[in-house]
């Protein structure tokens, strides 16, 4: 687990002379709580990419221009984007020629929020065919059922991209390279389904116990309202008001969590440690 703020080790492959800092340095409070927390960026990717399924597909088109196109995907037990593709797309044509590519994925945007502010990953790699698709022919159909119509034409092909780096931004400010032991090696999370359902209800049936959580839990004695926005394997985001200015927080369980049937006993043990620790 690191901490999302703390960038890891570029590996780009290039000087980099970018700006470390955005706003010109006036940067908001600290993440309250325990923002050691928060899943590694490489396990933010992987669960970002088992959660979509439509990329921004890049090759490289004769002359060396990138050109991007749409494409869904499914990813298989190793985290690799697996793609059905047609010898006749202009994307497939360019991979035959030039094997590397990149595939960016991007978090759904909710309400009005900035496209911006949302999780993307661009991975790095080689893209390959793949000789023997059944294993992933069942994993990609399961994923994409409609494509049961053309998967067995004769120009329709399952590739791979096989990924050398990744580069995960979580929103602003947070960003960093992932090289691809650390992708290899992280795997999804295992509530990532069950997450989006368990903050609604959070928020709608128990705000005094967000609330609870950021004062005790999270060190913010003065926070005004308290609301979920995020949970995973290893623990809750919170996102606060301190005098009358947001503020986010992280609160860890105490031992990550294994599966979804979990993070009912984990919200109300944290609830209950909160409590003994306010005296209530």
């Amino acid at each position: 687990m690191t901490e999302t703020s703390e960038p890891t080790d570029d590996l780009s492959g290039h000087d980099d002379d970018r700006p470390n800092e955005h706003g010109g340095g006036e940067a908001g409070p600290p993440i309250a709580g325990d923002p050691s927390s928060f899943p590694s960026d490489a396990e933010l990717a992987r669960t970002l990419l088992a959660q979509q399924h439509r990329a921004t597909l890049s090759t490289l088109a004769e002359g060396g221009y990138p050109y991007g196109s749409l494409v869904s995907y499914a990813a298989d037990a190793d985290g690799a984007p697996v793609m059905l593709i047609s010898d006749m797309a202009e994307h497939t044509v360019n991979a035959k020629q030039d094997s590397r590519a990149s595939l960016m994925v991007s978090a759904s945007t909710v309400d009005q929020a900035d496209p911006l502010s949302q999780a993307r990953c661009t991975l790095v790699g080689q893209l390959t065919v793949i000789d023997d698709p059944v294993d992933v022919r069942s994993i990609y159909l399961e994923r994409h059922p409609y494509a049961s119509y053309y998967v067995d034409f004769t120009d329709f092909s399952f590739w791979r991209l096989t990924v050398e780096r990744c580069r995960y931004v979580g929103g602003f400010g947070h960003m960093s390279w992932v090289g691809a032991p650390a992708y290899d090696e992280a795997s999804v999370d295992p509530i990532v389904d069950s997450a989006d359902g368990i903050v609604e209800h959070m928020n709608a049936d128990h705000s005094e116990a967000n609330l609870l959580y950021a004062q005790v839990l999270a060190d913010l004695p003065d926070a005004e309202s308290a609301a979920m926005v995020g949970i995973d394997r290893y623990g809750v985001t919170l996102q606060t008001t301190v005098n009358q200015s947001s503020r986010l927080a992280r609160v860890p369980f105490p031992t990550p969590l294994d599966a979804a049937d979990q993070a009912q006993a984990a919200v109300i043990e944290l609830l209950q440690h909160a409590r003994e620790l306010a005296g209530q």
